[in-house]
Protein backbone atom coordinates (compact mmCIF):
# COMPACT_ATOMS: atom_id res chain seq x y z
CA UNK A 1 0.00 0.00 0.00
CA UNK A 2 1.14 3.53 -0.73
CA UNK A 3 -1.31 5.39 1.49
CA UNK A 4 -0.21 8.94 2.12
CA UNK A 5 -2.27 11.57 3.85
CA UNK A 6 -2.38 14.96 2.16
CA UNK A 7 -2.75 17.62 4.85
CA UNK A 8 -1.81 21.28 5.06
CA UNK A 9 -1.33 23.96 7.68
CA UNK A 10 -4.63 25.34 6.38
CA UNK A 11 -6.43 22.74 8.49
CA UNK A 12 -4.85 24.07 11.66
CA UNK A 13 -5.56 27.70 10.85
CA UNK A 14 -9.17 26.90 10.05
CA UNK A 15 -9.56 25.17 13.40
CA UNK A 16 -8.64 28.36 15.20
CA UNK A 17 -10.96 30.35 12.93
CA UNK A 18 -13.76 27.94 13.77
CA UNK A 19 -13.27 28.34 17.50
CA UNK A 20 -13.40 32.10 17.18
CA UNK A 21 -16.42 31.93 14.88
CA UNK A 22 -18.55 29.78 17.14
CA UNK A 23 -17.89 32.01 20.11
CA UNK A 24 -19.05 35.04 18.15
CA UNK A 25 -22.26 33.56 16.71
CA UNK A 26 -25.26 34.62 18.72
CA UNK A 27 -28.82 33.32 18.54
CA UNK A 28 -29.70 36.04 16.00
CA UNK A 29 -27.44 34.41 13.41
CA UNK A 30 -28.79 31.61 11.25
CA UNK A 31 -26.97 29.11 9.09
CA UNK A 32 -27.21 30.18 5.45
CA UNK A 33 -25.08 27.66 3.55
CA UNK A 34 -22.21 25.20 3.76
CA UNK A 35 -19.28 24.80 1.36
CA UNK A 36 -16.93 21.86 0.81
CA UNK A 37 -13.36 22.64 -0.24
CA UNK A 38 -10.73 20.08 -1.31
CA UNK A 39 -7.09 20.65 -0.35
CA UNK A 40 -5.86 19.15 -3.63
CA UNK A 41 -7.68 19.01 -7.00
CA UNK A 42 -6.53 15.50 -8.00
CA UNK A 43 -5.71 12.44 -5.88
CA UNK A 44 -3.18 9.81 -6.83
CA UNK A 45 -4.46 6.25 -6.50
CA UNK A 46 -4.20 4.94 -2.95
CA UNK A 47 -3.76 8.34 -1.31
CA UNK A 48 -5.97 10.29 1.10
CA UNK A 49 -6.97 13.93 1.34
CA UNK A 50 -8.91 16.00 3.86
CA UNK A 51 -12.01 17.91 2.80
CA UNK A 52 -12.89 21.13 4.60
CA UNK A 53 -16.50 22.14 5.33
CA UNK A 54 -17.24 25.79 6.04
CA UNK A 55 -20.60 27.06 7.30
CA UNK A 56 -21.70 30.57 6.36
CA UNK A 57 -24.02 32.31 8.83
CA UNK A 58 -26.42 35.17 8.15
CA UNK A 59 -23.87 37.67 9.45
CA UNK A 60 -21.40 36.46 6.81
CA UNK A 61 -19.08 34.77 9.31
CA UNK A 62 -17.50 31.50 8.11
CA UNK A 63 -17.21 28.69 10.67
CA UNK A 64 -15.47 25.36 10.20
CA UNK A 65 -17.68 22.28 10.58
CA UNK A 66 -16.46 18.80 11.52
CA UNK A 67 -18.88 16.44 13.27
CA UNK A 68 -21.95 18.50 12.35
CA UNK A 69 -22.22 17.00 8.85
CA UNK A 70 -22.72 13.59 7.26
CA UNK A 71 -20.61 12.49 4.30
CA UNK A 72 -21.48 10.41 1.23
CA UNK A 73 -19.63 9.36 -1.93
CA UNK A 74 -21.39 8.85 -5.25
CA UNK A 75 -18.77 6.28 -6.30
CA UNK A 76 -17.25 4.44 -3.32
CA UNK A 77 -15.46 2.15 -5.77
CA UNK A 78 -13.45 5.22 -6.86
CA UNK A 79 -13.15 7.12 -3.57
CA UNK A 80 -14.62 6.69 -0.10
CA UNK A 81 -15.11 9.31 2.61
CA UNK A 82 -15.24 8.79 6.38
CA UNK A 83 -17.20 10.68 9.04
CA UNK A 84 -14.39 13.22 9.39
CA UNK A 85 -14.31 14.14 5.69
CA UNK A 86 -11.14 12.19 4.91
CA UNK A 87 -11.26 10.92 1.33
CA UNK A 88 -9.45 7.71 0.38
CA UNK A 89 -8.78 7.02 -3.30
CA UNK A 90 -9.01 3.49 -4.66
CA UNK A 91 -5.59 1.89 -5.08
CA UNK A 92 -6.38 0.24 -8.40
CA UNK A 93 -8.95 2.37 -10.21
CA UNK A 94 -9.12 5.89 -11.63
CA UNK A 95 -12.22 8.01 -12.17
CA UNK A 96 -14.40 10.58 -10.42
CA UNK A 97 -16.56 10.60 -7.31
CA UNK A 98 -18.88 13.32 -6.05
CA UNK A 99 -18.45 13.80 -2.30
CA UNK A 100 -21.37 15.45 -0.52
CA UNK A 101 -21.55 16.95 2.97
CA UNK A 102 -25.01 17.46 4.50
CA UNK A 103 -25.63 19.48 7.64
CA UNK A 104 -27.17 17.21 10.29
CA UNK A 105 -29.31 19.91 11.93
CA UNK A 106 -30.31 21.44 8.57
CA UNK A 107 -30.50 18.57 6.05
CA UNK A 108 -31.75 20.94 3.38
CA UNK A 109 -28.23 22.43 3.35
CA UNK A 110 -25.56 20.45 1.54
CA UNK A 111 -22.48 20.98 -0.60
CA UNK A 112 -20.66 18.72 -3.04
CA UNK A 113 -17.23 18.54 -4.62
CA UNK A 114 -15.93 16.29 -7.39
CA UNK A 115 -12.89 14.23 -6.43
CA UNK A 116 -10.68 13.06 -9.28
CA UNK A 117 -8.56 9.93 -8.84
CA UNK A 118 -5.71 9.59 -11.34
CA UNK A 119 -2.23 8.19 -11.92
CA UNK A 120 0.69 10.51 -11.27
CA UNK A 121 2.93 10.15 -14.33
CA UNK A 122 5.72 12.61 -13.62
CA UNK A 123 6.89 15.53 -11.50
CA UNK A 124 8.59 18.54 -13.04
CA UNK A 125 10.73 20.89 -10.93
CA UNK A 126 11.09 24.52 -11.96
CA UNK A 127 13.41 26.23 -12.56
CA UNK A 128 15.38 23.21 -13.88
CA UNK A 129 18.94 24.43 -13.23
CA UNK A 130 19.26 27.87 -11.61
CA UNK A 131 22.68 29.24 -10.58
CA UNK A 132 22.75 31.11 -7.24
CA UNK A 133 25.44 32.49 -4.97
CA UNK A 134 26.41 31.08 -1.57
CA UNK A 135 24.27 32.51 1.21
CA UNK A 136 21.29 33.22 -1.05
CA UNK A 137 18.05 31.32 -1.63
CA UNK A 138 15.87 30.32 -4.55
CA UNK A 139 12.34 28.97 -4.76
CA UNK A 140 11.56 25.71 -6.56
CA UNK A 141 8.08 24.59 -7.58
CA UNK A 142 6.91 21.05 -8.33
CA UNK A 143 4.11 20.27 -10.75
CA UNK A 144 2.57 16.85 -11.37
CA UNK A 145 1.26 15.42 -14.62
CA UNK A 146 -1.68 13.05 -14.12
CA UNK A 147 -3.55 10.64 -16.36
CA UNK A 148 -6.91 8.96 -15.77
CA UNK A 149 -10.13 7.86 -17.39
CA UNK A 150 -11.77 11.12 -16.29
CA UNK A 151 -12.10 13.72 -19.07
CA UNK A 152 -9.77 16.68 -19.23
CA UNK A 153 -7.96 16.61 -22.58
CA UNK A 154 -8.20 13.78 -25.08
CA UNK A 155 -5.00 11.98 -26.01
CA UNK A 156 -6.58 8.65 -27.03
CA UNK A 157 -10.06 7.07 -26.94
CA UNK A 158 -9.61 5.80 -23.38
CA UNK A 159 -6.91 7.95 -21.76
CA UNK A 160 -6.93 11.53 -20.52
CA UNK A 161 -4.11 13.84 -19.52
CA UNK A 162 -4.76 16.35 -16.76
CA UNK A 163 -3.33 19.85 -16.75
CA UNK A 164 -0.34 20.05 -14.44
CA UNK A 165 -1.16 20.20 -10.73
CA UNK A 166 0.87 22.24 -8.24
CA UNK A 167 2.47 19.80 -5.78
CA UNK A 168 5.01 22.20 -4.24
CA UNK A 169 3.66 21.89 -0.69
CA UNK A 170 2.86 18.18 -0.97
CA UNK A 171 6.10 16.63 -2.23
CA UNK A 172 9.06 15.66 -0.07
CA UNK A 173 11.99 17.90 -1.01
CA UNK A 174 15.62 16.85 -0.67
CA UNK A 175 19.10 18.02 -1.64
CA UNK A 176 21.48 15.17 -2.43
CA UNK A 177 24.47 17.34 -1.45
CA UNK A 178 23.39 19.29 1.66
CA UNK A 179 26.91 20.68 2.03
CA UNK A 180 26.20 22.61 -1.19
CA UNK A 181 22.55 23.57 -0.56
CA UNK A 182 19.66 22.63 1.71
CA UNK A 183 15.96 22.76 0.90
CA UNK A 184 12.91 23.26 3.11
CA UNK A 185 10.02 20.89 3.77
CA UNK A 186 7.97 22.65 6.47
CA UNK A 187 5.48 25.49 6.77
CA UNK A 188 6.32 28.26 4.30
CA UNK A 189 9.71 26.84 3.33
CA UNK A 190 8.52 24.10 0.96
CA UNK A 191 10.85 24.12 -2.04
CA UNK A 192 13.03 26.97 -0.79
CA UNK A 193 16.68 26.09 -1.37
CA UNK A 194 19.45 27.90 0.50
CA UNK A 195 22.99 27.82 -0.89
CA UNK A 196 25.72 26.80 1.56
CA UNK A 197 28.93 26.57 -0.48
CA UNK A 198 30.12 26.47 -4.09
CA UNK A 199 29.29 23.31 -6.01
CA UNK A 200 26.43 21.42 -7.62
CA UNK A 201 23.63 19.43 -6.04
CA UNK A 202 20.63 17.50 -7.28
CA UNK A 203 17.27 18.64 -5.94
CA UNK A 204 14.55 15.99 -5.73
CA UNK A 205 10.80 16.24 -5.22
CA UNK A 206 9.04 12.96 -4.37
CA UNK A 207 5.33 12.20 -4.06
CA UNK A 208 3.94 8.67 -3.66
CA UNK A 209 6.26 6.63 -5.91
CA UNK A 210 7.19 9.38 -8.40
CA UNK A 211 10.27 11.63 -8.15
CA UNK A 212 11.32 14.70 -10.12
CA UNK A 213 14.84 16.14 -10.22
CA UNK A 214 16.59 19.43 -10.94
CA UNK A 215 20.18 20.63 -10.74
CA UNK A 216 21.20 23.53 -8.50
CA UNK A 217 24.57 25.20 -9.04
CA UNK A 218 26.01 27.36 -6.28
CA UNK A 219 28.54 29.92 -7.47
CA UNK A 220 31.60 30.87 -5.39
Amino acid sequence: MKYRTVSLVLVVSLLFSAAAGFSGCGNSNTLSSITVTPLVPVLDKGTTSQLIVTAIFSNGMPVLLWSQVTWTSSAPDIATVNNAGLVTANENKTGTAVITATDIAHPELSSSVTVYVADLLSITISPPSPPISAGTSTQFTATGLYTSESPSAWVSPSTFIWPEVDLTTLVSWASLSPEVAVIGNILNSHGTATAVSAGTTTITAAFTNVTGTATLTVLP
